[in-house]
């Protein structure tokens, strides 16, 4: 089952949006939205008012956002992190995020209102 996915700016990459879509996969990035620039909670919200799944190599404050949110009782279409290293033998590369997010969907975990680490989904 494809996922609606919001990129955030740090994932708004043009080959792993190909390989999203070709995962049939809706996306939605901060180039087609005009939300280019904005606030990590931003981001969140837009998502969450679109009813997508956000993915992001921004983790930290993601995790932050998602326990507010949690604590203040609202909901998000779900969180997708993805750690880097800097280091190009340890880093996701695009189709290796496209992987791991079907290996997540396979498992039948919840998605929404939920956070993942796609990292150990390669």
């Amino acid at each position: 089952m494809p996922l609606s996915i919001y990129l955030d700016d740090c994932t708004d990459e043009d080959l792993l949006i190909t390989f999203l879509q070709h995962a049939g996969h809706p996306v939605i990035t901060p180039r087609t939205a005009g939300t280019r620039g904005w606030d990590d909670g931003d981001h969140l919200q837009y998502a969450a008012q679109h009813g997508c799944t956000l993915l992001t190599k921004n983790p930290d404050d993601f995790r932050k956002l998602h326990s507010e949110w949690q604590a203040q009782g609202r909901s998000h279409g779900g969180i997708l992190l993805v750690y880097q290293d800097n280091d190009v033998t340890k880093d996701m590369k695009p189709r290796a995020i496209v992987h791991a997010i079907g290996n997540l969907l396979a498992s039948g975990l919840p998605i929404v209102n939920e956070i993942h680490t796609l990292n150990q989904w390669r």
